[in-house]
């Protein structure tokens, strides 16, 4: 019966609770800060927390609010009928199980194995050392083209410098690494 249920999660499902956990403990977290620092982080924070536990709870909500969650409703006003959205979605879980090639771990439970690392390991080594890796391994792993796997590591990369330079966000730092991009921080030594 538990096999059962975690058969049904996804990566999907494992990113939402993982986005729940996270933006929970920074809005608890940013209550501990002066009002001005705790803003940002409390409406960041919150806005996740409920678009991620809307995403989970879509199923058991009323249909109007699902309308709303899922985006399945129509700028021009043509709606599509039941039998339409239901042979669709029918079509995407075919295709969907047709892609999933056979792995010895689920892809939600990788999903969250490598997130986790990520995280670790970026505590450990930097986030701009690990970036590019947690991208090169999500993308190998769920065997996307060799040209994605290129384009959107670079990207990675120059948005971790992006990060670092622009926005004097420390990522080029870990408890192993220092200043690989020598930032300067008023204040930090």
């Amino acid at each position: 019966m538990v096999q059962e249920k975690f058969e049904n999660l996804t990566s999907e499902h494992a990113l939402l609770v993982f986005l729940v956990v996270v933006s929970g403990f920074m809005v608890a977290r940013s209550f501990q800060w002066s009002r001005t620092t705790a803003i940002f982080p409390q409406f960041v924070g919150s806005a996740t927390l409920i678009g991620a536990l809307l995403l989970l709870a879509r199923d058991y909500l009323p249909e109007p609010l699902h309308t709303v969650v899922t985006g399945s409703t129509s700028i021009t006003g043509g709606g599509q009928s039941d039998e339409m959205r239901a042979e669709k979605e029918a079509e995407a879980g075919e295709h969907r199980e047709s892609n999933v090639p056979d792995r010895p771990v689920p892809p939600a439970l990788f999903t969250g194995i490598l997130v986790t690392l990520y995280i670790g390991l970026s505590f450990l080594f930097s986030m701009f050392i690990v970036t590019p890796l947690f991208v090169v391994a999500y993308l190998v792993w769920f065997e996307r083209p060799w040209y994605m796997i290129v384009f959107l590591t670079a990207l990675s990369i120059v948005l971790a410098y992006a990060f670092a330079q622009i926005l004097i966000v420390p990522v080029d730092r870990g408890v192993f690494v220092g200043d690989l991009l020598y930032i300067s921080l008023p204040g930090v030594p």
